[in-house]
């Protein structure tokens, strides 16, 4: 986007790593456009309030970039926010650049200023299935659907594809008025002979279109970066879709459904829970190897060996605790971690270990999970799972 504006979705270290201080981090609740004058009126608010901790904290002529960069956000604010209800505005700001996150789900409203930005509020952004892909599949017709937690999009899967099934199999979804429209795959059987059935047939020519569909399916991924795919079909069209697929990531649960009978809120609630209940057997599986391997140093939920295990680049999985803030930072260079003490009145106003540990998590390709505090083995808020 112009005028040093960048709209993201995925985590980029550099950003984190390299943006120069003062920055300020935002993040507000949205209600689509039939909230938007009442949020944009919450945005002003919250550029007022990081702007009263920038005069507290920093020299004017250190943020007039940045001050500058507000004024752009909030002209801009219909324009930057998501249209979706029920998600969030990030503003990521400096003297520089200004950094755009529109998660699918609610956080906020928050102001932060200093010498880092804030992420972790966008944890969820980042985690595993905050994009997807939905396989909508009967027995003649088909689509690839792009979701995250806000919206459904349909894939143009190439031409070549779509010139073999356009007239036979044509491609019908619609993501705003409902999911798949599909036509009785009456119209498409060949003629049937002697011994076998009419449902005969239909079983055959669907496990023909079953096994076109896995392969156009399984090129088209090959070229993605690992997203979870859903499947969304009747029962029997799982079991049948399942024994001959080679679809990469694809979810052992799906959408039990005719995605044509789908309108698009429902599939998107039905893709979401989904997902939830992947991350969550994903975390727990993940939990269950941290505590057979912290015994042999294959983990650990003390801090300082957290610290000097992210700055050794070993850590697959870090958990930390929903709604927890720990105050303090750790040297990227050695891993040494230091503590604060905390405000009396128990508000974050500074540098906080588990948005310091998170970053660092994610620079390396580690998953990071934030999960209820009864589940997060040890006393400390945090744990982490090794590689080695």
């Amino acid at each position: 986007m112009e005028d040093g504006i960048s709209v993201l979705t995925d985590f980029d270290a550099a950003l984190f790593e390299h943006a120069e201080p003062p920055l300020v981090s935002l993040y507000l609740p949205t209600h689509g456009r039939a909230g938007a004058e009442e949020d944009r009126i919450e945005f002003k608010n919250l550029v007022e309030e990081a702007r009263g901790k920038l005069a507290q904290e920093f020299e004017h002529r250190e943020h007039t970039g940045l001050d500058a960069r507000l004024d752009e956000v909030a002209t801009r604010f219909e324009e930057l926010a998501s249209p979706a209800s029920g998600g969030s505005l990030a503003v990521l700001a400096s003297n520089d650049r200004t950094y755009i996150y529109q998660p699918g789900y609610e956080v906020g409203p928050l102001a932060f200023v200093g010498e880092r930005f804030y992420a972790r509020p966008l944890l969820r952004n980042f985690q595993f299935g905050s994009r997807y892909f939905l396989l909508g599949l009967s027995a003649d017709r088909f689509a690839l659907v792009r979701g995250d937690f806000g919206s459904l999009e349909r894939v143009e899967l190439p031409a070549d594809v779509l010139d073999e099934f356009s007239e036979e199999f044509p491609l019908v979804y619609d993501g705003h008025e409902g999911a798949l429209d599909y036509s009785s795959l009456e119209n498409h059987l060949p003629p049937y002979h002697g011994w076998k059935s009419r449902n005969d047939v239909r079983k055959e020519e669907a496990g023909k279109f079953f096994q076109h569909v896995n392969k156009a399916v399984t090129d088209y991924l090959a070229t993605e970066t690992g997203l979870p795919v859903i499947l969304v079909s009747l029962p029997e069209h799982q079991t049948a879709f399942r024994r001959i697929s080679t679809v990469p990531n694809l979810l052992d649960e799906g959408v039990e459904k005719d995605i044509g009978g789908i309108d698009a809120p429902e599939l998107l609630d039905a893709a979401k829970a989904v997902i939830e209940h992947a991350r969550e057997a994903r975390a727990d599986a993940l939990l269950e190897k941290l505590g057979d391997a912290e015994p042999h140093g294959g983990g650990s939920t003390d801090l300082s060996a957290i610290g000097l295990a992210l700055v050794e680049r070993k850590v697959r999985a870090l958990f930390a605790a929903e709604g927890a803030y720990i105050p303090g930072g750790f040297d990227e260079a050695t891993g040494e971690v230091s503590l604060f003490e905390r405000e009396p009145h128990g508000r974050f106003q500074g540098p906080e270990l588990a948005d310091a540990f998170a970053r660092a998590a994610l620079a390396q390709d580690a998953e990071v999970f934030e999960l209820p505090a009864e589940k997060i083995p040890g006393d400390t808020g945090m744990a982490a799972l090794y590689r080695y």
